[in-house]
């Protein structure tokens, strides 16, 4: 039994969780209570500052998605959403 014990308390547990597309749903409410635009309505998406970062796009709104922007655009790629 203490051999048994000892296997379940040294067994890894890896949990990864995916958040990226809360932050656009936090900015979204944060947006919404300052009376602007609710980003998950337009074409929008979230991937950090490109002159500090790659600038890769980690969260997109469902209208961003339909324009074409996903997981691998960069945000330099401004020709997706034409309006």
């Amino acid at each position: 039994m203490r051999e048994e014990q000892t296997k379940a308390t040294t067994e890894r547990l890896i949990f990864h969780v995916d958040v990226n597309s809360a932050f656009l749903s936090w900015e979204s409410v944060r947006r919404i209570k300052e009376g602007l635009p609710d980003l998950r309505d337009i074409p929008a998406c979230i991937g950090g500052d490109p002159t500090k970062r790659t600038g890769i796009v980690v969260a997109k709104s469902i209208p961003a998605k339909k324009c074409g922007v996903n997981g691998t655009a960069e945000m330099s790629e401004h020709g997706h959403c034409p309006e």
